[in-house]
């Protein structure tokens, strides 16, 4: 196994390249993604004795011969609510092909006959993931690896997903959107080698506010399931099998604004690599003055009503199902009630998710492949932000899945996903102290090499001259 980066200097890539647009089949080379991708390898000095040669072979300093190797792009979902995610509203949200293909062609190359490449994700449970694959070209290009001999599997890491059967979809009336259906809970095969429940224990950045353990929430319609994974000094996560047994995870997040995190990028990725979606703590129930942080003013009962009835969970026998009965102004923004207040943690006092995302981080890098914490990290991970096509709070845009396409030209790539994500905030115009997800990998260093004295930063073209506009319910994420 290649060792574990330890230098003091801790390269970040920065690749702009304005204007550009993501390749068609068969994606490369060449093509302007491509060559991004690879201007990152060699920003970050990847196999630099051979850079520029033939014989180049980047990812051998994260990928040995025989490995096994996860590849996690980010496919989130098809349709937010009643609207279609499609075009750049899907592209600037999920992965494209032309992104995954130089990573698949390298990792290749490194892991050699011997090794497995797989991709893997746990979309949001409402994706129609073969749709979302279909559309960005992964499909087809999965398929044309076959052709030429490489079995690369996709593997879908839920063991559900949720299928709406509506009466009423986005029927517009009197400035509203009337919705009416059911929500099915429907099986899927899942990880082929199953899960496993990692248990963080004093490790979780939840044992320092164990009090709070009874009101931790997922949201309206299971917002109770996360207790008892956060009780009694218990912080359990499922982590499926083909992750824990990789010997290096590549991961591919999309640079976007987050309604209850302020930004979505590398970190954040780990919320995609866990099957129990319900377990996850996203809020703390009550106000700020309460002890939670659920919204900083408890909205009236009747807008908390309209906010619950948006999803219900039915009763046995039923209970994998939830009715859906929701009328929102057209324009309302996610994560924002119609009459105008935040609810479930959508706001910049959410000190609830950070948490539950770096307890997922710890759970990648440290857990062996039966579970079990090391103190030092068992697997290699190299870390790329999509900001080509990348998502911004604007308009609808309460991200990740309501907002505004940015042509951002962008890719940001490191082995230290902490440094990866303070570099990609700041090319954002946020503050990354004002990002509990970065601010607090930092101060509790989520790696040894999680640290700003190191950071080595290398540009290669103009970064864009305009800010990303932040969610709105994070008016203090702009940079002083």
């Amino acid at each position: 196994m290649p060792s574990l980066l330890t230098s003091s200097s801790v390269p970040v890539a920065v690749i702009s390249r304005p204007g550009v647009d993501y390749a068609p089949a068969p994606y490369g080379p060449p093509s302007a993604v491509y060559e991004m991708v690879e201007a990152a390898f060699s920003r970050l000095g990847l196999d630099g004795g051979r850079a520029g040669t033939a014989a180049w072979n980047p990812l051998s300093d994260v990928i040995q011969p025989g490995d096994r190797v996860v590849i996690k792009p980010n496919f989130v979902t098809n349709q937010n609510f009643h609207t279609r995610l499609t075009g750049e509203h899907l592209s600037c949200s999920s992965t494209h092909a032309s992104v995954l293909r130089p990573i698949i062609d390298y990792a290749l190359r490194a892991a050699g006959p011997r090794g497995r490449v797989s991709v893997v994700d746990s979309p949001a449970e409402g994706c129609n993931l073969d749709e979302v694959v279909r559309a960005l070209g992964v499909r087809d290009l999965l398929a044309d690896y076959r052709r030429r001999g490489f079995e690369i599997p996709l593997i879908d890491l839920r063991h559900f997903r949720i299928v709406p059967r509506m009466l009423l979809d986005n029927l517009q009336r009197a400035g509203r959107s009337w919705n009416l259906g059911l929500l099915q809970h429907e099986r899927l095969d899942g990880d082929p080698l199953g899960y496993h429940v990692v248990d963080l224990a004093a490790r979780s950045r939840f044992a320092e506010v164990h009090e709070r353990a009874a009101r931790l929430a997922f949201h309206r319609a299971h917002p109770r399931t996360p207790v008892s994974h956060h009780s009694d000094g218990r912080h359990e996560y499922s982590l499926p099998r083909t992750v824990l047994s990789a010997d290096a995870i590549i991961t591919v997040a999309k640079m976007k604004t987050h309604k209850k995190s302020g930004v979505t990028l590398a970190l954040k990725s780990a919320i995609g690599l866990t099957n129990q979606k319900y377990w996850l703590p996203h809020y703390t129930r009550g106000t700020v003055e309460e002890g939670g942080d659920e919204y900083p003013l408890r909205p009236p009962a009747l807008s908390r009503l309209r906010n619950q009835l948006q999803r219900v969970s039915l009763p046995p026998p039923f209970a994998d199902h939830s009715l859906v009965a929701r009328a929102p102004l057209v324009a309302q923004s996610a994560g924002i009630t119609m009459d105008g207040f935040v609810v479930e943690g959508s706001w910049e006092g959410n000190d609830t998710l950070w948490r539950t995302t770096l307890d997922l981080c710890h759970a990648l890098h440290y857990a062996d492949h039966e579970g079990r914490l090391h103190d030092r990290p068992v697997r290699q991970h190299l870390a790329l932000v999509d900001g080509i096509f990348a998502s911004e709070g604007e308009g609808e845009g309460e991200g990740p899945l309501a907002s505004t396409p940015k042509r951002a030209g962008l890719l940001v790539a490191g082995r230290d996903p902490v440094l990866v994500d303070h570099v990609a905030t700041q090319i954002m115009g946020f503050d990354p102290q004002r990002v509990p997800t970065v601010r607090e990998a930092l101060r509790r260093p989520l790696l040894p090499t999680s640290d700003l004295a190191g950071l080595d930063t290398r540009q290669d073209g103009p970064l864009p001259d305009s800010p990303f506009v932040p969610p709105s319910t994070w008016p203090s994420l702009r940079m002083p």
